[in-house]
């Protein structure tokens, strides 16, 4: 498998997944928020300004990379989130049909990342364990790819062009892949 066919892979995850709206990948610099556009795929049919970004949001940031004689090693940081109000407070109907802001012990910020490593762990499981149910042969669960275990999560909340929040995990994913000089095209 290429570090293409990882990240495509990862995208077309996102894309079956019932809940994520948006994938992008990239460089940090390349996060797409409320009115910057970034190399992100929408997932849905939707229509959608340019300048919207459609949460839950998953963001691939690449890392460094090992290659030893037998594997390679792709390391990612894969940024999951979904907007939450700046407050970081809850919306909640009154019995007067109003809205009231209920400030439980974190708030809503807590729920959100809650939810956003839930989605860190549908796509681990998907990466793991393939698709059976898939046509699509890429999906299908492949011996010589590993995705590490050892995943380091980290919740967090930021101010962008909006306030979000989410879990961060950092992915590592082998590939067993041998020096081969017999393919080198020369």
């Amino acid at each position: 498998m290429t570090y293409k066919e990882i990240v495509d892979q990862i995208q077309s995850i996102c894309r079956d997944h019932d809940i994520i709206k948006e994938f992008g990948y990239g460089a940090i610099s390349d996060l797409k928020t409320l009115n910057t556009e970034a190399n992100v795929t929408v997932l849905d049919e939707s229509p959608y300004t340019e300048s919207q970004t459609l949460y839950p949001y998953v963001f691939l940031n690449p890392t460094q990379s090992t290659r030893t004689s037998q594997m390679i090693a792709y390391r990612f940081n894969m940024i999951v989130m979904d907007t939450v109000l700046p407050n970081g407070l809850e919306v909640i109907s009154n019995p007067t049909g109003d809205k009231d802001q209920k400030d439980p012990p974190f708030g809503q910020v807590l729920q959100v990342q809650s939810d956003c490593q839930q989605y860190v762990d549908d796509i681990i499981a998907r990466l793991r364990f393939g698709n059976p149910a898939s046509v699509r042969p890429e999906a299908k669960y492949d011996p010589l790819v590993d995705v590490q275990l050892s995943v380091n999560l980290t919740p967090f909340k930021e101010r962008f062009a909006d306030t979000v929040a989410g879990m961060t995990a950092t992915l590592e994913i082998q590939v067993t892949k041998p020096i081969n000089e017999c393919i080198a095209p020369y």
